[in-house]
């Protein structure tokens, strides 16, 4: 299946012709087979995708993409932006025993060679890099948000102007902002994995790839694991579903955000229940 590059779109590992219309990094519960196929920019070094069940993680859905920090670059690419003069993206990753870093988690390009727009762990936090119309790199941290063992959100946006306001959010905790002229820079393609052969040994996790020309994803409701988009009973019965190994959740049944499916989610999604 083509997939196009639209307002509010999101790139998935592909399961099966069920899908035909969905978007994102997750797919229906009823998917059997995890591919990263539909990024149609390719699937350099080979990328791994599959379920939780001992092999990949997922953060939603029974699908995720996994990549190797074993000093080989190993990613997928989205060509399907033309000439973009906006750009917002989320995504969630999961970092295992990743080192010290430098590994570049998500890169955009210009079409001619040039990585304009920069993720990248290093020293246990996520710091977002734009580069201006001169060629010259800008620094957004993330605010003094550690990134340890477990998910974490990753959301940016990014604008060509000659004053343009750039931003970074991780795990939720809040934007940070930075004004840096763009002027003449637009996006042509979008990779995301171990872009720059980070090595060491450990393993990152991705999934809910969402990229946009307008409005900010944000966050994926936390426990909502029937993907009903309400907290209820239901996502207690999705997670015993799941943990008893008789269907994927089609939302996010990792609500501590561990990595697991396991009876801690029980435990975090019941207490935000008693918030409610």
């Amino acid at each position: 299946m083509i997939m196009k590059w639209m307002t509010n779109s999101r790139k998935l590992l592909f399961a099966g012709a069920a899908l035909a219309a969905s978007f994102g990094l997750v797919l229906s519960a009823q998917a059997q087979t995890c591919t990263t196929t539909n990024w149609l920019g390719g699937q350099t070094g080979s990328p791994t995708v599959g379920k939780q069940d001992g092999d990949n993680r997922r953060y939603g859905g029974p699908c995720g993409m996994r990549v190797a920090l074993n000093g080989t670059a190993h990613y997928v690419t989205d060509d399907t932006p033309n000439a973009e003069e906006t750009y917002i993206a989320r995504f969630y990753v999961f970092l295992e025993n990743p080192g010290t870093g430098p590994i570049n988690l998500f890169a955009a390009d210009d079409g001619a060679g040039n990585d304009v727009i920069e993720v990248v762990f290093e020293n246990g936090a996520i710091t977002l890099y734009v580069e201006d119309q001169s060629g010259t790199p800008h620094a957004i941290p993330a605010g003094g948000v550690a990134v340890g063992n477990g998910w974490h959100s990753v959301e940016f946006a990014w604008e060509q102007l000659g004053s343009a306001q750039i931003s970074l959010n991780v795990d939720g905790a809040g934007e940070q902002t930075a004004t840096v002229d763009t002027t003449g820079i637009t996006i042509a393609n979008a990779h995301l994995g171990n872009l720059n052969g980070a090595a060491g040994g450990g393993l990152v996790d991705f999934d809910d790839f969402d990229s946009r020309r307008s409005s900010k994803p944000g966050r994926l409701t936390v426990g909502d694991a029937n993907a009903d988009a309400a907290m209820g009973v239901g996502d207690l019965v999705a997670i015993l579903s799941e943990m008893n190994e008789q269907s994927f959740a089609a939302g996010q049944p990792d609500c501590n955000e561990d990595g697991n499916v396991a009876v801690g989610d029980l435990v975090c999604v019941l207490d935000i229940l008693n918030s409610l």
